[in-house]
Order: structure tokens, then sequence, then C-alpha cells
């Protein structure tokens, strides 16, 4: 698989990863409740973790802890297609939903991405925010 000019070997895939999503740093194809990961594209990067169910507002809940694009990358639908190859990431490992607590200023983005926002401020003013997938 290739990504632009990169080349996507096999130490950057896993059984679950979607085509053009690298795992950066996470566990092989065993994992369980609590397992972290670092996966990205040519464009961007983000940080997952598959949540206790005791911490989650949902059992089978991916975690958002980290979600950057580039910043020429920006402003040019390559968070969207990130975002979209983290989800089916997040299928592919049986989530049922994505949380992530996000900055007032790119609330938007996650709600045209299909998150709804819960009644809940985090640190930072930071609003929870999950999605059904």
């Amino acid at each position: 698989m290739s990504l632009g000019h990169y080349k996507v070997s096999d130490r950057y895939r896993r059984r679950y990863s979607p085509d053009g999503l690298m795992i950066i740093r996470g566990p092989k194809d065993s994992y369980k409740t609590g397992a972290q990961w670092i996966v990205g594209d040519t464009n961007g990067y983000a940080e997952l973790l598959l949540m206790p169910d005791s911490k989650s507002y949902h059992k089978n809940t991916i975690y958002i802890e980290n979600f950057f694009v580039k910043e020429n990358s920006r402003g040019r639908g390559f968070g969207r297609e990130l975002y979209f190859k983290i989800e089916k990431f997040a299928q592919n490992i049986g989530a049922e939903f994505i949380q992530i607590d996000s900055e007032m200023e790119v609330i938007g983005f996650w709600n045209k991405v299909g998150f709804y926002t819960l009644d809940i401020v985090y640190y930072w003013n930071k609003k929870a925010m999950l999605k059904e997938i």
C-alpha cells in the first residue's frame, strides 16, 4: 500500500487496520481494554485508547486522546479523511462508540462528522462529545 510518497510496510499494518491508516505504535493483533495506539496517515495522526467500560459513557468505546492534522493539510478535507479511517479502525476492533473531549473552536468539525455534544465540560473548557458507530 502506498500513501503518497510513503510506503506502508507490514511494520505499520495490523489485521484490523483499514487501508491507508498506519499503526505507528500499539499492540499487535492481540489487544484488550486499556490498549493504546498512535495511528496516522501522511496528513496527520491520532492517539487512541480502548476505554475501560467503567470510565466511558458506553461499553466498547474508543477515546480519541489527540487528533492532529498538519497545518498545510488543514481546510482541505484531510482531517475528515483521517477521522473516517479512525472510525473504520474502531469498527474493526469491535468498538461501538467513539468519544472525544473537544476544544470549543473545533466542535463544528466533530458535529460535521456525526458527533453530538454531551452536557459535560472538562478541563481547559473541553466539551465531551460522542458518536455511535
